[in-house]
């Protein structure tokens, strides 16, 4: 039994030994020599073809943090060393709203139970799926209701029940649009429930709104309260690294409460110095069994600095409950020609790259770009025929130091033997 044991060791020694040293030469596997400027490497796992075709994979977050801030060295390459062209895009969404030009027929009070107007679109009615109602309050909160017909006489319910808000002397705008199953009918009858008083309608437009929702994935680094801000307030940070990632919105979840809070977003490159940039609204209402509730800020005009700081602004209310916040950025896809028999690699470390310039953005439409075949990205693998492309000085930052240091040193020492000489002169002519 020893013996046996004792025969194990050194081969199983030797076996771990060579598995050490195959994962090493994974991880750092040499790239051709054109390449020796890029530090990573990731290969790009794709099922092979018999003829070309557009490929695409996503960026893992990963990369963001060892490439540069605007992804200007991405590059591909095939397994002969040659650079792939690639379109680089993300889906980030889109909104249109097309006014329908719309007359008002009724805007009458029933006491007791509504406010209504009757809107008509004319006899060839296009498409439309949102009402805008404009009204002179100042500070409310309604639920509003809506039908449509196409002969005014026969009605169907496209929206059984919606909030309109606005609370000024609090500094929320709130929302005056109600949305509404999309249709053509001629007729729509908005009636605000409430009959305590007539609620004053003064215009309502009818519009065909277009929304594309943006890809959106969970960035992987979590948020930390901060105590930092004023006392009505609730905030959480992140570190979005360096360089940092784009956040496009942030998700709340918050526990069982009706609210409408206005939210506030700023950014900091130190985690100290902080600049307010961007406000949205989270809110939630009830009534009855409906449930109406927005929970998401986007982040627009972000300027791209490593902290990013979120508060709710509770004024004189208690906190929300149970709060929690997820960020999301939209992901970066990059499709590229497929070759029989090839295989590729996506490259990135390389601070002293200029962003390329390929014509393939201007073959491909958005349509070939979303039916790309998917790939995926494999592990990270470092280049061991790495070279710094940085000059030689600002790779050896102390060299300067030290030569500065000796400059000062020698500057001062001439100074005191300037000064024992003036000293030894004036003591001789004295």
């Amino acid at each position: 039994m020893n013996r046996n044991s004792g025969m194990w060791r050194p081969r199983t020694w030797v076996a771990a030994g060579v598995m050490l040293v195959a994962a090493v030469s994974l991880a750092a596997a040499a790239l051709p020599t054109a390449w020796r400027n890029w530090r990573f490497s990731r290969a790009i796992e794709l099922a092979p073809t018999d003829t070309a075709r557009l490929a695409a994979v996503v960026l893992p977050q990963e990369v963001y943090a060892r490439a540069q801030a605007a992804l200007g060295d991405i590059r591909v390459i095939d397994d002969a060393g040659t650079e792939v062209p690639y379109v680089r895009y993300q889906r980030r969404g889109s909104s249109n709203a097309v006014s329908v030009p719309t007359k008002i027929h009724e805007n009458s009070f029933a006491p007791g139970l509504y406010t209504q107007v009757v809107l008509d679109v004319g006899d060839k009615a296009p498409f439309h799926n949102t009402v805008e109602i404009q009204t002179s309050e100042t500070d409310y909160i309604e639920w509003v209701s809506v039908e449509a017909s196409d002969d005014a006489h026969v009605w169907r319910i496209v929206q059984e029940r919606a909030p309109i808000f606005r609370f000024l002397k609090e500094g929320r705008e709130g929302t005056h649009a109600v949305h509404y199953s999309e249709n053509n009918a001629r007729y729509l009858r908005i009636r605000v429930l409430d009959g305590g008083k007539q609620f004053p309608i003064q215009a309502a437009y009818m519009l065909d709104q277009k929304v594309v929702a943006p890809e959106s994935a969970p960035i992987t680094a979590s948020p930390l309260p901060d105590s930092s801000v004023p006392a009505n307030e609730t905030a959480w940070r992140i570190d979005l690294g360096s360089p940092p990632l784009n956040v496009e919105t942030v998700q709340f979840e918050v526990g069982p409460a009706e609210f409408s809070r206005n939210v506030e977003v700023s950014s900091s490159e130190d985690g100290r110095e902080w600049f307010s940039f961007g406000y949205g609204q989270i809110y939630r209402f009830h009534q009855g069994d409906a449930v109406e509730e927005h929970l998401s800020v986007p982040v627009q005009n972000y300027l791209a600095r490593r902290y990013l700081r979120v508060a709710i602004l509770n004024g004189n209310d208690a906190p929300l409950p149970n709060v929690a916040l997820t960020f999301y950025m939209a992901p970066q896809h990059i499709v590229f020609e497929q070759q029989p028999g090839r295989s590729y690699r996506l490259l990135y470390g390389q601070s002293r790259a200029q962003a390329p310039e390929y014509d393939l953005g201007r073959r491909v439409t958005a349509q070939q770009e979303d039916t790309a075949v998917a790939g995926q990205i494999g592990t990270e693998e470092e280049n061991s025929d790495y070279s710094d492309p940085r000059p030689w000085t600002e790779k050896n930052g102390y060299f300067l130091w030290v030569v500065m240091g000796i400059a000062v040193l020698l500057l001062g020492y001439s100074a005191i033997r300037s000064l024992r000489r003036s000293s030894s002169e004036s003591a001789r002519g004295a």
